[in-house]
């Protein structure tokens, strides 16, 4: 079933790849039996310091550095994502999902390669597949020049799960933080699975629909807190009675992105931005330019699918 309202009344879209910056994209890496075991530090002001620009992402002087290792321990003292909870008035995990547990002998360590660096935005996203099959997840991440990492809160996600918020992923929803992104060449070869999106407060109600697991800690006090009515983990999909033809688009990409919307739907993984954000992998094998600058053909066609969305009520 598809409510009969737009999903999202007079929003604009976008993909966070226009970003070139990538202050807000999450970078995905693929790690070697080869690459260094790098030790996973915990450190409570890793988000606060950025955010007040005392410590940046990567690239701090010796002096900070120290400051950060200082302020570090070497055990996570939380099992679940520190920024997602069940109950819009309290801090409430899900009753079961993929806990955190600390290493027998801290620190835990994750094969961590040269170059490997988070979004420099204050979130901090990283992901790094593991040559063991699982996925290392940082967030308010921190890479310092002699290879540790520092974090506020990390999960290892398997690669082979259903994908949902069971896995504790380092979102809002605790979806892994790589589910639903896709890259530059899957535009040729199709979209084949559902598309995570990020969408304003404006939208959001403190509630949850499966896959998600759990929405923002601080949904409502925040200073633009929840206001709408979809839950976290919402789908949103062009109905059937849309044809993808029939809303005209001009981009091979909008082609692509309608007819993942139609087949698969979008996903709200996190809230961000004042619009609909669409979520890209910012480090892609090839490059088109449609997704990496704005465009204004890919900027229409987005919004010609948007006006067309609607939620999915099971």
């Amino acid at each position: 079933m598809y409510a009969s309202e737009p999903a999202d009344p007079g929003l604009v879209a976008g993909v966070d790849s226009w970003d070139q910056r990538n202050v807000w994209t999450i970078p995905i890496y693929t790690a070697g039996a080869n690459d260094p075991l790098q030790p996973l530090l915990y450190n409570s002001l890793a988000w606060y310091k950025v955010f007040t620009g005392e410590w940046k992402r990567v690239g701090n002087s010796a002096a900070v550095e120290a400051d950060i290792l200082a302020s570090s321990k070497t055990s996570f003292p939380y099992r679940g994502n520190v920024f997602s909870t069940t109950t819009p008035n309290a801090w409430t995990l899900p009753a079961s999902y993929n806990e955190t547990v600390s290493s027998a002998s801290p620190p835990a360590r994750f094969r961590i390669g040269a170059g490997m660096t988070p979004a420099i935005g204050t979130d901090g996203h990283m992901v790094v597949f593991q040559p063991v099959g699982t996925a290392l997840e940082t967030y308010a991440t921190i890479v310092l020049s002699s290879g540790p990492v520092v974090a506020l809160s990390y999960a290892t996600t398997s690669t082979t799960s259903a994908g949902d918020g069971w896995q504790n992923g380092q979102t809002a929803s605790m979806l892994p933080a790589y589910a639903g992104l896709f890259c530059d060449e899957d535009v040729a070869t199709g979209l084949n699975h559902a598309l995570a999106i990020t969408v304003p407060p404006t939208l959001l109600a403190p509630q949850i629909a499966y896959p998600a697991y759990a929405f923002d800690r601080d949904s409502l006090i925040n200073k633009q807190p929840y206001a709408g009515v979809l839950p976290m983990g919402s789908r949103l999909a062009l109905p059937p009675s849309v044809s993808v033809a029939s809303l005209a688009l001009s981009t091979a990409a909008g082609k692509a992105i309608a007819t993942a919307a139609k087949a698969y739907g979008f996903i709200i993984v996190d809230r961000g931005g004042t619009g609909v954000t669409i979520r890209v992998k910012p480090k892609c094998a090839t490059s088109d330019s449609v997704l990496r600058a704005w465009n204004y053909g890919l900027q229409n066609d987005l919004n010609a699918i948007l006006a067309k969305v609607r939620s999915v009520t099971w």
